[in-house]
């Protein structure tokens, strides 16, 4: 039998950075689970979520054993049918040999099924296609485009266009000359800069370090991790390709997502300037911060 670990050596967290989610029938929601290190080396952790079958709900953690300092997932799934209402979900953790176990709890918020699509239904269905109501507006319409017509017609009749001044041609003629002498240098201009930016722009490979912290319960500094981050792709349209960040560059500035490797995003933003790329993302629980430079 292994030796028993004792509190003060090692000591760790479970942690959901959200208590309470909403969701239809019908559809899933996950939510990450912060396993926190307070204390020690690392451990393989084990997660377990209470069971909502008999409501119907169904949830799962993916992942269930995680080293502490990582994240894992907690899917929850609600079945059609689901009646509205707020079912409460706990991830406990714990770990061998150690008497230690630390939990938190999430509110799944179920709201009812959305009857609009009925209720539209029903009004089609009132209004029958051989009913008088639905003849005698288009006959209404079609007189009202009648009439128009007629008077538009009247109209022109009796109030012929008038030419335009050779004076006020000859001014037009010129403004259009400019307009197109200013549109031509603009064009140029982007035409130019493009080229310049294919040279040195920003598509290429970029890669750099990746630092996840997680928020200690117990106060004081987080746990924080700092890691290699493989080779992100960014194309020449700003499109940032992945593996491990995905979004869009615009005017220098970054928006989009980063996931990890079981699967969770957080949404993260940021600037690229001087070859250099900094996206972050912060939280009262989680703090990710990526710093990349192109190859």
């Amino acid at each position: 039998m292994a030796d028993f670990v004792p509190l003060s050596e090692f000591d760790f967290s479970v942690r959901l950075p959200t208590h309470a989610v909403t969701v239809k029938a019908g559809q899933q929601v996950s939510v990450p689970v912060m396993v926190g290190g307070i204390k020690g080396k690392p451990r393989p952790i084990m997660l377990t979520v209470t069971d909502w079958q008999s409501a119907g709900l169904n949830a799962e953690i993916l992942h269930p054993v995680v080293l502490s300092g990582r994240v894992a997932t907690l899917n929850v799934y609600v079945p059609l049918g689901t009646p509205p209402g707020s079912y409460r979900f706990t991830v406990r953790g714990e770990t061998e040999e150690t008497f230690k176990t630390s939990s938190d709890s999430v509110t799944v918020i179920v709201e009812p099924e959305d009857k609009g699509k009925d209720e539209g239904e029903r009004g089609d269905a009132r209004q029958e296609p051989g009913s008088q109501a639905s003849i005698a507006q288009p006959e209404a319409s079609a007189s009202v485009v009648r009439t128009k017509r007629g008077v538009l017609a009247r109209s022109y009749g009796k109030a012929p266009a008038r030419p335009v001044p050779a004076g006020r041609r000859a001014l037009l003629v010129a403004i259009m000359f400019v307009m197109a002498g200013v549109l031509a240098y603009y064009i140029g201009t982007q035409l130019r800069t493009g080229v310049g930016s294919s040279a040195g722009g920003i598509a290429g490979t970029y890669v750099g370090t990746s630092t996840f912290c997680i928020s200690s319960v117990m106060g004081g500094a987080p746990e924080c991790g700092t890691s290699k981050t493989p080779g992100i792709q960014i194309d020449s349209a700003g499109d940032v390709l992945g593996p491990v960040l995905f979004g869009k560059i615009e005017d220098g500035n970054f928006r989009g997502e980063a996931r990890t490797g079981d699967g969770t995003t957080f949404p993260m933003t940021g600037d690229l300037s001087g070859g250099t790329l900094r996206v972050s993302y912060t939280s009262s629980s989680v703090t990710w911060t990526i710093t990349l430079q192109k190859q």
